[in-house]
């Protein structure tokens, strides 16, 4: 089988986790004999293009500020147009190329919406992976908009957030429906939900939800029931510093903190990309304000293979997210065992099943959290608890059930007789 993806974005050149996975998926599916194509850009500039049994096409351009993907793009309407016309060629000219039995869709955010109209006119067999809503974004871009500012960005309110969801399940009946003329794959129910929410109907839909390998380390796995240092917590946040990772929530959480444990000397490590250097200022400004600048650091972001050993030295790990398609970190950090605690925010909840393999707290909710962490700083027991039923409970979320179930729904979609 031949299999042409397309992604924004491919490693070395990331900004995120599944850009990673994209890589990782290609690679598995390229050992098992399949041929594999990827169009993608050259953004970044970084080229490792002599990967086995991959054919790498750095051809395509982003509509993305050349220094800082954050920063919005100022170009003119022809040189646009002429970006646009450059990428639907050199899609056009892989397909004649490479010929592909399916074009695996990874994520086109960055790109025009004539790229995705061009791949809807092919006959080919084609496949969304949607862990992210950027299809949505082009099609109901008032849907998304309205869904950042009344549930994302709300302030957090449980019953009001159970209102605005009602209504709007209420404000879909006779909407129209955008038919995508693919087959979708989502890494978690609440992606599925939120583009039938949104109105997107697909060929079929499966959910596979994504998985990571186990990290190989020497690092020995610590006792849970015993804080890392006597009469200090350290807490940990790692991923990417956007707004929708929601860290703000865990600063104003430390803030509640400080106040109900007088005896602890508590830190918070913030681990990760700093490059969107507007909310890196805010982030800052309410560390000053909240006079937390000796307990607060920023570290940069690490290899995957590091975070077993990171987790390890550190006691709780928050994951305030706003917004989460479904988080390979979060799966990373149960395997390492440390206590965690995450929003109620997308596919976070089929991750972390509350007082079970984790704490949840309501999304945007400093106080919330704040009470959480407190929870568990109290109660060595339940820290033990949590930190053995997560490690079980990430077996689940492996890399190769992954790949099995993709692998298995490529070769249906290979050999069914539908036509697109």
């Amino acid at each position: 089988m031949k299999i042409l993806t397309i992604s924004n974005l491919y490693p070395p050149n990331a900004v995120g986790g599944y850009e990673v996975l994209c890589f990782e998926v290609m690679q598995a599916l390229a050992r098992k004999g399949y041929e594999i194509a990827v169009l993608t850009s050259n953004y970044g500039n970084k080229h490792v293009d002599d990967i086995p049994n991959q054919r790498l096409l750095r051809y395509l351009t982003l509509l993305a500020h050349e220094e800082n993907i954050y920063l919005p793009l100022n170009i003119s309407a022809a040189r646009r147009s002429e970006i646009n016309q450059k990428n639907l060629q050199y899609f056009e000219q892989a397909l004649k190329d490479f010929y592909p039995d399916i074009i695996f869709i990874w994520n086109l955010h960055f790109f025009d919406v004539s790229l995705i109209e061009s791949v809807e006119h092919t006959n080919i067999k084609r496949v969304y992976l949607l862990s992210d809503n950027w299809l949505i974004n082009f099609y109901n871009s008032q849907f998304i908009a309205k869904y950042f500012s009344q549930i994302v960005h709300s302030p957090s309110n449980y019953l009001h957030t159970i209102l605005r969801s009602i209504r709007n399940s209420f404000a879909t009946i006779g909407r129209e429906t955008k038919m995508i003329h693919g087959f979708a794959i989502f890494p978690s129910t609440y992606m599925q939900n939120l583009y039938t929410d949104a109105g997107f109907k697909f060929e079929e839909a499966k959910i596979i939800y994504h998985g990571v390998s186990s990290l190989k380390t020497a690092t020995p796995r610590i006792d849970r029931e015993n804080l890392i240092a006597a009469n200090k917590l350290k807490l940990l946040f790692a991923g990417r510093v956007v707004d929708i990772k929601g860290v703000h929530t865990a600063i104003e959480a430390l803030a509640l903190i400080n106040t109900a444990l007088p005896r602890l000397e508590i830190s918070l490590s913030i681990v990760g990309d700093t490059r969107d250097q507007q909310y890196l200022s805010r982030l800052k400004n309410l560390i000053t304000q909240l006079h937390l600048e000796d307990q607060v650091c920023f570290s940069p972001p690490i290899p995957e293979q590091e975070l077993f050993s990171l987790f390890q030295d550190y006691d709780i790990y928050l994951f305030p997210s706003l917004y989460e398609p479904f988080s390979l970190t979060l799966i990373h950090a149960l395997q390492a065992g440390i206590p965690t605690i995450a929003s109620t925010a997308g596919g976070n909840i089929e991750i972390i099943l509350d007082q079970k393999t984790g704490l949840l707290f309501r999304q945007s909710d400093a106080k919330h959290l704040a009470r959480q962490v407190i929870k568990l700083a109290h109660n060595p027991k339940l820290r033990a608890s949590l930190g053995r039923q997560a490690q079980t409970y990430a077996d689940q979320f492996t890399f190769e059930r992954m790949i099995e179930q993709v692998e298995a729904h490529l070769k249906y979609l290979s050999e069914s007789n539908k036509s697109l």
